[in-house]
C-alpha cells in the first residue's frame, strides 16, 4: 500500500474514533446522519439520474438482475464474474461475491477508496489498540475478499485468510504457526477451536463471531475455553453493518448506514439500509433478509448506536402455517432448552409444511424424546400440531453445511 492509502487508512480510523466520541447522544447521531443524507441524495442525482434518491428501493434479487443500474460504471454482473476470475474488473476498482448458496451469491463493487475506509472504520470498531500494536488476523471464512486484503497492505496488521469450505483439518496446523492475536470466524469454527484448543496451541486476545447465529451453548463453550469475551461483527455483502462493543453490545454501524425496519413482530425486525458512505456503488433501501431482535434501551457503554440483542436468523426460514409464524429464536430455545446435554441439532420445514428434527447421534434415547416433546409443545402453544419426524445424524454431518439450526427448506 502507497503512503498516500496508508494515509487513508489511517484518517477512516481518527474519523471514526471521532464520530464515537462526538455523537453521544440519539439527538447528535440523526443530525449527523442527515447531513450525510443529504449529500448522498445529491450525489445519487449527479451521478444516478436515473434514480430517485428518496424513493429507491431494492434487494438481492433486483440487483443481480441489472446490476449494471447501480454501480457508477455501469458494470454488468458478467463483468464482475469475469473480473472475479481474472482479477480485474476496472481501474481503482475491486468486485467480490459473497458466500451464499449457488444461484443466490451477491455480487459487489468497491473502490479502493472505499476499501481503506472500510479497514480504517472496522479497525477502529472492532481493534482500536491497533494503531499502537500490530495484529495478526485469522479471518475463517467461506469466501476470500480484497477487503481483507486491504488489511496486509495498510502496515499495521497480517490478516491471514482460511477457507471455510476447506475444512479445519486442511489449515489447523497453519493457523497454529500463524499464532493470531484476533480470531474472526463462524461460531461453530470458534467452537471447534474451543473443542481442540489443546491441540491448536493458540493464544488470541480477541475474538469475534461473524457469518452465522451465535446462540448461547456455543457462546459459553468458547469463552470457558480460550477465557475471553466473544464479541460480534454483523457484516455481509451490502458492507459492515455492526460491531460489538466493550460491554458486549452489538451496536449497528449508524454512524455510517442509515437503518429503517419492517417490523416482523413486536421484537423482530428486518432492516432496510442506505449506506451512504458508499458512492461507486448504490446500497440503498436495500431490503436484508435477515430477522434482527433489536433492544428497547440504550448500552450501558453510553454510545446512542442502536443495539441488536440477536441476530435471530434469515427472514425466509421463519415457518409459515397459513397466516401462522413461526420465528427461528422459538424453534431454538424449544430444542435448547429440553435439555443440557443438547449443544447441536437442526430443525427442519419441509415444502409440505413437515418438521424434521435431526439430532447428534450421540444423544441418549430420553434426551432426544424431551428435545421432541419441548419442540412439540412449542408448535402448541401456537394451536398449531405439524408431524415431526425425528432423525439422528453424526456430528460430523451437523458441522459439514454452513449452520444454520433453523432452516426451511425450498424442495
Amino acid at each position: 500500500m502507497s503512503f498516500s492509502a496508508r494515509q487513508r487508512v489511517f484518517r477512516a480510523f481518527v474519523r471514526a474514533r471521532w464520530l464515537a466520541l462526538r455523537l453521544r447522544t440519539r439527538p447528535a447521531l440523526l443530525a449527523h446522519q442527515e447531513r450525510q443524507m443529504g449529500q448522498w441524495r445529491q450525489h445519487v442525482i449527479e451521478s444516478f439520474p436515473h434514480h430517485d434518491p428518496d424513493t429507491l428501493r431494492m434487494n438481492k434479487a433486483d440487483l443481480m438482475a441489472d446490476f449494471a443500474a447501480y454501480n457508477q460504471e455501469r458494470l454488468s454482473a458478467d463483468d464482475v464474474r469475469h473480473g472475479l476470475e481474472t482479477g480485474y474488473v476496472h481501474e481503482d476498482v475491486a468486485c467480490g461475491i459473497s458466500s451464499g448458496t449457488s444461484g443466490n451469491r451477491g455480487l459487489y463493487v468497491i473502490t479502493d477508496e472505499e476499501r481503506y475506509q472500510w479497514l480504517g472504520v472496522i479497525l477502529a470498531k472492532a481493534l482500536p489498540e491497533v494503531w499502537r500494536t500490530p495484529q495478526r488476523v485469522a479471518v475463517i471464512l467461506p469466501q476470500n475478499s480484497a477487503l481483507y486484503q486491504a488489511g496486509n497492505q495498510s502496515g499495521w496488521l497480517r490478516v491471514q485468510f482460511y477457507d471455510l469450505r476447506d475444512g479445519p483439518e486442511q489449515w489447523a496446523y497453519d493457523l497454529t504457526d500463524f499464532d493470531p492475536t484476533t480470531i474472526v470466524a463462524p461460531p461453530k469454527i470458534l467452537r471447534w477451536l474451543a473443542e481442540n484448543a489443546d491441540r491448536q496451541r493458540i493464544s488470541p486476545t480477541r475474538l469475534y463471531a461473524a457469518a452465522e447465529t451465535l446462540e448461547a451453548p456455543d457462546r459459553t463453550i468458547i469463552e470457558d475455553a480460550f477465557g475471553l469475551h466473544l464479541g460480534r461483527i454483523y457484516m455481509a455483502t451490502e458492507g459492515l453493518l455492526g460491531v460489538s462493543c466493550n460491554r458486549g453490545s452489538l451496536h449497528l454501524a449508524e454512524e455510517f448506514v442509515k437503518f429503517d425496519f419492517d417490523w416482523v413482530s413486536n421484537l423482530l425486525a428486518t432492516p432496510i439500509i442506505t449506506d451512504f458512505s458508499r458512492r461507486y456503488q448504490l446500497m440503498a433501501g436495500y431490503r436484508m433478509n435477515d430477522l434482527l431482535h433489536l433492544e428497547d434501551e440504550p448500552c450501558p457503554c453510553g454510545s446512542p448506536l442502536q443495539v441488536v440483542r440477536e441476530v435471530v436468523g434469515r427472514r425466509d426460514d421463519v415457518f409459515w402455517f397459513d397466516t401462522v409464524m413461526v420465528t427461528p429464536d422459538i424453534l431454538r430455545n424449544a430444542v435448547l432448552v429440553a435439555h443440557p446435554e443438547i449443544d447441536d441439532f437442526r430443525v427442519q420445514q419441509r415444502v409440505d409444511g413437515t418438521i424434521i428434527l435431526r439430532l447428534p447421534a450421540d444423544l441418549c434415547e430420553e434426551t432426544r424424546h424431551r428435545a421432541m416433546q419441548s419442540l412439540q409443545a412449542a408448535f402448541q402453544r401456537r394451536s398449531l400440531s405439524p408431524s415431526i419426524t425425528l432423525e439422528t445424524i453424526s456430528r460430523s454431518d451437523l458441522f459439514e453445511r454452513k449452520l444454520r439450526r433453523v432452516e426451511r427448506l425450498r424442495t
